[in-house]
């Protein structure tokens, strides 16, 4: 029988060994979960049932989903007792109140290379492409970020209406749109070009700027004015 416990794993897949060797930041989310539950049930370990979690279409995919869960519906997990349920959700109000103290401080960025830095700790281990839009006041500090749109391994769906809709509502000056390539080739494709053409247009008669479009993978990063491309 397969063992369900996390030390199953070869070393080098071990969610505990990997966050000492090179930090919580560069974990998944299904690894952080994983490491939150301990174990998971017969024949799966913690790190198939957080996966399992997070994939969840009745819940919702991804941390949104996590966050929005009541005790039972993740207690309807094989798995996940009324005491692991009760950790989880507290694990997320910390997170989210550590997020609540965060936006009261504006950082201000100043270099594409700022941005992407910022901005690959949000897509770190994501196996699909992910659009953000990060909105600025006239001094380029950030007032937030939003994710956009979730796409497949290789595209993401944007609309310009969707990133000007948040940049209205936030009253941005300025924004700068950030998706991930999960290849690691942050090379942009022809959609990616058109769409930054896209959103130039639409920010000239929105009085909204667009700064950038920056493509980002864990290690490298693309951005079009960088390369003179807006």
């Amino acid at each position: 029988m397969k063992s369900n416990h996390i030390r199953s794993l070869p070393l080098d897949d071990r969610p505990y060994e990997k966050l000492s060797l090179i930090g919580a930041q560069k974990l998944s989310d299904c690894e952080l979960l994983a490491i939150v539950l301990k174990n998971g049930s017969n024949g799966v370990n913690a790190l198939e049932l957080s996966r399992e979690i997070l994939t969840d279409e009745n819940i919702g995919p991804g941390l949104i989903g996590l966050e929005n869960a009541s005790i039972e519906e993740l207690k309807a997990f094989k798995g996940i007792g009324h005491v692991k349920a009760i950790q989880i959700k507290a694990v997320v109000e910390l997170s989210r109140r550590i997020g609540n103290r965060q936006r009261g401080i504006k950082p201000k960025f100043v270099l594409p290379l700022e941005i992407a830095e910022y901005m690959q700790k949000k897509a770190v281990g994501l196996q699909r492409e992910v659009c953000w839009v990060l909105c600025f006041d006239p001094r380029m500090k950030l007032i937030k970020d939003t994710e956009i749109s979730v796409g497949t391994v290789d595209s993401a769906i944007v609309h310009p209406r969707e990133i000007f809709h948040e940049a209205v509502k936030a009253c941005a000056h300025t924004v700068v749109v950030v998706h991930n390539h999960p290849s690691g080739d942050c090379t942009p494709s022809e959609n990616d070009i058109k769409l930054t053409e896209r959103l130039k247009k639409a920010g000239l008669l929105m009085g909204i700027e667009l700064r950038d479009h920056i493509i980002i993978s864990d290690s490298n990063y693309f951005s079009f004015l960088n390369k003179s491309m807006l």
